[in-house]
Formats: C-alpha cells, structure tokens, sequence
C-alpha cells in the first residue's frame, strides 16, 4: 500500500502553534516558502514580520516528524549569496531546499558543482544531492 502524501503549504509564521495540530490531521510534509534566512533581509521584504517564528516552525514541524521542503526564490542582488548557506542545510536535515524559476538554473548549478542529479519523477521538480548530504536540492520545473 503506497504512503499517502498530504502536504500544507505555508510562510512558516504560525507553523510552530500548528505543527502538532497538523501532524493529528494526517498531515506528512510542509512546504514553507521563505526567500531569505538572513534575519534582516527577511524583516524588510515580509512586511516586518520576523524570521524566527519561521524557524521555531521549521523545528517544530521536524519534531512532529513532518518532512520539510523550503521553497526559495532567488533573485540577483538580494540573495544569490546565500545559495552555499542553503547548500548546507541539505548536510545537516534532511530538508529539500527547492529554488523557484527566478534566476538561471546554470547560475545556481555552477555554484554547486559537485550536485549529482537523482532520477525519478518528483511531480515537477529536478533533485539532485550533493555528496554527503542528507537532504536534496531541487529545481522547480516550468
């Protein structure tokens, strides 16, 4: 019998009040959009919200067992530094860090060069792993 896979999509804001409440509903994996981990940057593009509830929900969610997948838009003068920093999320959880189509996918790869691309069909998105990691990074699909 195959698993079934349910997932929530979220900013992360309130993930760490609902994470258990989630988990009770037959929830499996979240998606959280973030474009930023850098705490300033996050706090002057979300409207002043703060990156930490964020992150207190990522490791709520984890502890509930739920699998994480951040999806990340990365756009040149903003963010194009923090590629290695998502980079090594994938080393130490097991998360899928998952870029959107805003800058060139050859960009990001050749940041990375050592990806080696996982083969199988993932509903629209390209993984790969680096050696080593225990997550995955991902390329959505246009």
């Amino acid at each position: 019998m195959d698993e079934k896979i349910t997932t929530a999509v979220t900013d992360g804001q309130d993930l760490a009040e609902k994470a258990a409440e989630l988990k009770a509903n037959g929830i499996t994996d979240v998606t959280v959009t973030v474009n930023t981990l850098n705490y300033t940057k996050y706090e002057k593009t979300n409207g002043g919200k703060h990156l930490q509830p964020v992150i207190d929900g990522i490791n709520a969610a984890v502890g509930q067992g739920l699998k994480i997948r951040l999806d990340v838009s990365i756009k040149e003068g903003f963010n194009e530094d923090e590629v290695l920093d998502l980079l090594q999320l994938t080393f130490q959880h097991k998360y899928d860090i998952v870029f959107m189509p805003t800058i060139s996918y050859d960009f990001l790869k050749s940041k990375m060069p050592a990806l080696r691309k996982i083969e199988g069909d993932f509903g629209g998105v390209e993984f790969y792993k680096y050696p080593g990691a225990i997550g995955r990074i991902g390329f959505l699909l246009n």
